[in-house]
């Protein structure tokens, strides 16, 4: 099934919206300029403006609210969030044993691969660009302390 962009863009801005809310009783860090929840309201500012442009977009296109596109078998369904799901599980108890890159890396590869059958290079390659992106961001630029795991010893 296929949704108008409107309803795409009206659930973003909902959420950003919530996120705006939901931060805006959080403390600021002592002696910082911005706090707990800085992160939370930019975040939530974005989908409610990038929300707002793809409803405009949708309402500007005039499309159907939603369509049927294709049928989704539901063994199709089952393994989807199953692998989903089973990630989650694999990455709370994985973390603290192995590292975040060692397991955003494994578990990035195994998701790629499942979802797109583009070949096991490729997967491996877009699985340590995100990782390696997503630790510049949170562990570098952020500050969020992330576990390195096995990897201490050569990331620090």
């Amino acid at each position: 099934m296929r949704t108008s962009d409107a309803v795409s863009g009206t659930m973003a801005a909902a959420l950003g919206a919530a996120l705006i809310v939901a931060s805006a009783d959080l403390s600021p860090l002592p002696r910082q300029v911005y706090g707990a929840g800085t992160f939370p309201k930019v975040v939530g500012a974005l989908l409610l403006l990038m929300g707002g442009l793809l409803v405009l977009k949708g309402l500007r296109q005039r499309q159907p609210w939603a369509r049927w596109t294709s049928k989704v078998t539901g063994r199709a369904f089952v393994l989807a969030l199953a692998a989903v799901v089973t990630s989650v599980i694999a990455y709370v108890v994985l973390t603290p044993l192995l590292g975040f890159p060692i397991v955003a890396v494994a578990l990035l590869t195994l998701l790629f691969r499942a979802y797109h059958r583009r070949g096991w290079g490729r997967a491996l390659l877009i699985a340590v660009i995100a990782t390696t992106v997503i630790w510049m961001l949170f562990a570098q630029l952020l500050h969020v302390p992330l576990e390195a795991g096995l990897l201490e010893r050569v990331l620090y």
